[in-house]
This record gives structure tokens, sequence and C-alpha cells, in this order.
């Protein structure tokens, strides 16, 4: 079968170019309102400084001189008096402001472990990140677009997002997980992009803006609730940041570094991952991805990716639906006649289809469910040597009833994976959806 893909099945090609401009607009727009508001209030503290300030001179050269003309008090002592009650009645409230700012600051610090869900992971997630090391040879970073950097022969997609963005994903997997049956263990993941563990913070300190995402991994698990067992791949990526685990040209993560996600998700489920040491490996060259297409960057043309994908330790094979209403085929995990060019990533289970079931015969009992953007795709396959079966759904192109699905297909497990651009990105967050019915 001939390995077919149009343009549009790469969602992210078209969002570096619309959905993260228009981020970039409403940041802008934010950071102007916010503006005005400092400005509204810089007046209103001018005036209510001049009222102040006049009253006080009203005070000083008019009605004091006016009383003491009319002699209704002769006595320096009474005089002092007066002035001695002015002083404390205008010292009072800043003696007493520090205490009340002090425990309105000091409020959150108490508050705040009690905002944090309780976790169910199996593995306790420790909600710290570990920076990443990234080398950096000094050399300076151009904008190829107003969302894309290109810094070392390799493009980085810049994010752009906060809480609020965080906090609607959380919200909308809690709500997702919900839905299922209370018996199926539901797990999420956030993968965060070659900007985060790429692009030396040098760079970000010296005026190409990005926003952080290990701040906003952690504040989508810190919103999920008890329903979700959160997977954080950061640190993993964080500790091999300097290897080749995210493409130069692609915004998709190598099959190495989705190894690594996949071995904090053995970890945090108490799983033993296949060795990928012991694994044969294949590459294929002159890979260039959605980054090389929305820039059409001379210098990544030059510096062309090699995307390699590792043999497993089970016997395999899979049955795939392209679209809905394609007929079921039976496949190879990986597509056998990838070559280079743009689609060179779609080795990876066959690329973005609506279902792909991976078979395999590790007898561990268990099946999967991923419910996914195409991060998933050079990650599923090492899931193999766990499940007897894989299936992944692609909500941009299965819908259905999944809780249905679940049922049907024996299925207890399901793992949300998303990368943080489709995590911040409402239409896509919404589009999980299609597989509720």
């Amino acid at each position: 079968m001939k390995h077919r893909r149009r343009n549009d099945d790469e969602f992210f090609i078209g969002m570096v170019g619309s959905s993260y401009t228009v981020n970039r607009k409403h940041r802008k727009r934010k950071v102007k309102r916010v503006q005005k508001k400092l400005l509204f209030r810089a007046l209103i503290i001018a005036a209510c400084v001049l009222v102040v300030a006049g009253i006080a001179a009203l005070t000083a050269f008019v009605i004091v001189p006016f009383f003491a003309g009319l002699g209704a008090s002769n006595t320096p002592d009474e005089a002092t008096k007066d002035q001695i009650q002015v002083v404390e009645t205008t010292v009072a409230p800043v003696t007493t402001a520090p205490a009340t700012e002090a425990a309105t600051t000091a409020a959150p610090t108490t508050v705040a472990p009690t905002t944090v869900p309780p976790t169910t992971a199996i593995t306790p997630i420790v909600n710290a990140h570990i920076k990443p090391n990234i080398a950096d040879d000094g050399s300076k970073a151009t904008m190829a677009t107003n969302t894309i950097c290109i810094w070392n022969n390799q493009a980085f997609n810049l994010f752009y997002s906060g809480n609020k963005a965080a906090e609607y994903y959380a919200k909308a997997i809690n709500t997702y997980a919900n839905k299922l049956d209370k018996d199926v263990k539901v797990y999420n993941m956030v993968v965060g992009n070659h900007t985060e563990f790429g692009l030396p913070e040098r760079l970000i300190k010296g005026g190409i803006e990005t926003d952080s995402q290990s701040d906003n991994i952690k504040h989508i698990i810190d919103n999920l609730n008890s329903r979700v067992t959160p997977i954080d791949c950061y640190n993993k990526l964080s500790e091999h940041c300097n290897d080749y685990i995210f493409y130069g040209t692609d915004h998709h993560w190598t099959a190495l570094g989705a190894y690594y996600g996949y071995e904090a998700f053995c970890e945090t489920l108490g799983l033993t991952p296949m060795d990928i040491t012991k694994s044969e490996k294949t590459s294929i060259d002159g890979f260039l991805g959605s980054l090389y297409t929305a820039t059409s960057s001379p210098v990544l043309a030059e510096n062309t990716d090699t995307v390699d994908y590792y043999s497993l330790p089970n016997n395999t094979y899979a049955l795939m639906n392209e679209r809905m209403d394609s007929s079921e085929i039976t496949v190879d995990v990986y597509y056998p006649g990838s070559t280079g060019g743009d689609l060179t990533y779609g080795v990876f289970c066959w690329g973005d289809t609506a279902r792909f079931v991976i078979h395999s015969d590790c007898s561990s009992g268990r099946k999967i469910a991923l419910v996914k953007d195409s991060f998933a795709n050079a990650f599923a396959p090492y899931l193999s040597a766990n499940y007897d079966e894989v299936h992944l759904i692609d909500y941009r192109y299965w819908y259905g009833d999944l809780n249905q699905y679940l049922k049907d297909n024996g299925i207890k497990e399901v793992l949300f994976l998303n990368n943080t651009m489709s995590a911040n990105t409402a239409s896509q967050v919404d589009s999980i959806s299609n597989v509720f019915g």
C-alpha cells in the first residue's frame, strides 16, 4: 500500500503560522490592557496626591494662621499638642500598613498547599523540574518568522501561553476522565518541545520571547483531579537535553526523545521498560520537517534531519483505519516505504491515522488506548513491550463513543498524550471531545 499523507494531516504546519500568531496577538493585547490599567492607576494616584497636597497647603497657610489670628490659643504648648496630634494621625496608618501588607503577602504561602489536588500516581510525582543544562556556543539566533527562531542550524517553535490555558486543558482532561467508567485508569502526559530543551537561557534573556513550558506543565499537573494520574517526562528530557531528542527541522521529538518519555511512563506505573540499547536501529536521512515547511530556511535545507527507529523486543503487527470510512488493513508498526523528504516522521505508526492498533505477543494481559496528537506516534511502539494491544486514537480523525470502544475491546487503561502546543491551543483541546460522541 502506498503511504498517503495529505498536507493538512500535519496540524502543526498550519498551527505555527496561524494559531500561534493569534496567541501572540492576544498576548500583546493583554500587555496593552495591563499598561492602560497601570496608567489609569498612576493618574488616580497623582490626582489624590495633588488633592492631599492642596488640602495641606490650605491648612498650613490659610486655616491655621486664621485661627491663630483670632487668638484661639496663645499657649505654645497647646499649639505643640495640636501639631503632635496631627503628626500622630498622619503617621499611624504608616506604622500599621506594613503589618497589613505582610499578612496579605503571607496568606498565599499558607493556603497554596491546600490547592494542590491529591495525586493518585502509582509512583508519586515530585513536581520539581530539573533545569536543562543546554550546551551553548555563544552564537546569535535569528527569527525566521514571528514564532520560529533559528539557532545553531536548528529551528525552534517558540511557546506563548500561561496559566489560564493550562487550567483550561487540565479541566478538559478532568471532564473527559470523568466520562469514562470508574474502573478505567486514566493517565495524562504533556510533552515540552525543542525550545524548552534546546534553546539556551542566554538567548531568552537576550530578547527571544518564549514562555516557560516547565511552569505550564507543572500548572497542568497541579490542576488535574484525583481521577487522573500525571506522567511527567520533563526531567527525563532535561537530563538528555544535549542528545538528539528533537529534530532540528521539525516540531516533533525523535525516537530517542520518545523513548525517554516512555521510560518516565514505565517508572510512574512500575513497569519495566524495553532496553533500547539491545534494539537494532534503522536510519533514514534527508528529513525536512514542518518547521522547514513553515520557513523555507536555506540554513535548515543544508542541515537535514535523520529519522531513527528501533526494533521491538516482541513480535508485532498492526491494524489500521486511515480514516473513519477507511477499511481496516493489516500493516507493520513502522511504515516500510518511508524515505527522506517532508513526511519522514510518518514512518512511526504510518503517520496520523484515525485508528492504529499495535498487537504484541508480550502476553502481559494488559491493553491501553492512547488519545493523542502526533507526538504519540514515535512513543507508542515501545508500549508493545508492556501491552498486548496499544490502541492509538487520533482525536482529529476518529470520532465515536470512547467509553463503549474501551468496553468492546477490553481496555482498562487510557493515556491522554499531547505536546505543550496542543495542550495550550483551545481548538485542539476542544477537539478531544470528538472521541466522546
